[in-house]
């Protein structure tokens, strides 16, 4: 839509914090954040007459709904989302010439509407500044809302505090009411101290009347033991025989040679024992005896059980001397007949052990009766050949089976010995 010359146009800018307690960061004073809402703007005059319009004259009524504007998110005012609105500037193009605009806000901080009092000001013709990427700067006319804001009325609220006092002067004591001076001057104050009061004289009326005086009284202090008087160089004890009197220095029991007379100590009151030991010094009977250190009692039928032990689950461990000297291909020269198995029994780990290293892999398995069992091959690398070299299993030999240990492939050069160890049980 076109705009109507001959009119001349002001620019409006504006800024809007909330001011809230410090936040959790670094710092320690207030923040300011910025608010969010609308800001609207209302022409005073009802009807704006422009005699030069062109192409003819005009008159023309300012709608508020339309001059309503935002606050971006740091909270300035901004139109289009631009900063800043561009409003009519009254002067001689303008019937009336002078008029004001009006502002009202409808802002708010975090969901809370924060109210603004409307109030009304002058729009200037805006001429922009020099240079094109910052108009404001160096311009005239320019309307900031913070600079055209009434100021409040009121500075706060009046705090009387009135001047310090001089205190308490106090110009002499008596012992008693009746040896208090007799015409001293006017305002005199005195301390009677048979009564710890204050007494004030005045030229007309005397003294404050006897009794009546003005209890003095400041607030609690300390005394140092060097600061009291007429105290005794030491204090004597209370002699007794109670738990609140002292024993004589030469009280004959304190001295007193003889032999103490025997006495006993309940078990609860020995202290120093171990958890073991004072479980037995407190062991009711026997069987809280044998609980305490986890014993059987000499009763117990598994201790003359004469049964015949199970041949079944008794360890049947072997091991196996193949190889000596340079090692060689084959079952060795020690035992190449292998040797004999008299109970059956399942072996569950195979391990291989050379007496020195060699170079290259050696590859050893288990025969049964001239037949490989089935996964005790193991190839051992240098660095193993005089470790042990363990695998597990489960391989189960019957009585009479013969066990050889075959060295399929030998280390070159080849280094010396070769031992099988057997972890088994009978079945």
């Amino acid at each position: 839509m076109a705009d109507l010359p001959p009119l001349e146009y002001g620019k409006v800018v504006g800024r809007f914090l909330a001011n809230v307690i410090d936040g959790p960061d670094l710092g320690d004073l207030p923040e300011f954040p910025p608010m969010s809402g609308t800001i609207t703007f209302i022409a005073d005059a009802p009807k704006i007459l422009v005699r030069n319009a062109q192409p003819a004259p005009a008159t023309y009524v300012q709608l508020p709904q339309h001059y309503e504007c935002q606050l971006d998110e740091f909270g300035y005012l901004t139109w289009r989302g631009k900063r800043g609105v561009r409003l009519v500037a009254p002067g001689p193009a303008t019937n009336p010439s002078e008029w004001t605009w009006r502002v009202s806000f409808d802002l708010s901080y975090d969901g809370e509407r924060i109210p603004l009092e409307p109030f009304s000001f002058q729009v200037p013709k805006y001429v922009s500044g020099p240079n094109p990427e910052s108009p404001d700067t160096g311009s005239t006319g320019l309307v900031d809302l913070t600079l055209v804001a009434p100021v409040p009325a009121s500075s706060g609220n009046a705090v009387v505090i009135g001047p310090a006092g001089h205190g308490i002067q106090i110009d002499g004591q008596a012992e008693t009411y009746p040896q208090l001076p007799a015409t001293p001057p006017d305002g005199s104050q005195y301390i009677v101290k048979s009564d710890g009061l204050l007494y004030i004289y005045r030229t007309v009326g005397g003294w404050t009347p006897n009794g009546q005086g003005i209890v003095v009284r400041g607030p609690a202090g300390t005394t140092l033991w060097s600061g009291i008087s007429g105290k005794p160089v030491t204090f004597a004890p209370a002699i007794g025989d109670t738990a609140t009197t002292a024993v004589a220095g030469d009280d004959p029991r304190l001295t007193n040679p003889r032999t103490p007379t025997p006495h006993t100590h309940p078990i609860g009151q020995l202290t120093g024992t171990s958890p073991l030991g004072s479980a037995l010094l407190t062991a009711a009977d026997d069987a809280a005896v044998r609980s305490a250190i986890h014993a059987v009692a000499d009763s117990d039928p598994r201790l003359t059980n004469a049964r015949t032990p199970t041949s079944a689950g008794q360890a049947y461990d072997i091991a196996i001397k193949s190889h000596g000297g340079i090692r060689a291909v084959g079952a060795g020269t020690i035992v190449p007949e292998g040797i004999r198995i008299e109970r059956a029994l399942t072996v569950s780990k195979v391990t291989y052990r050379g007496e020195t290293a060699g170079t290259g892999n050696l590859v050893v398995e288990l025969r049964k009766n001239g037949v490989v069992v089935a996964g005790t091959s193991a190839t051992i690398g240098a660095a193993n050949h005089a470790l042990d070299t363990s695998l597990t299993g489960a391989w189960t030999f019957a009585a009479g089976d013969r066990i050889t240990v075959q060295i399929t492939t030998v280390d070159s050069p080849a280094g010396r010995g070769l031992q099988t160890s057997l972890a088994g049980v009978t079945v």
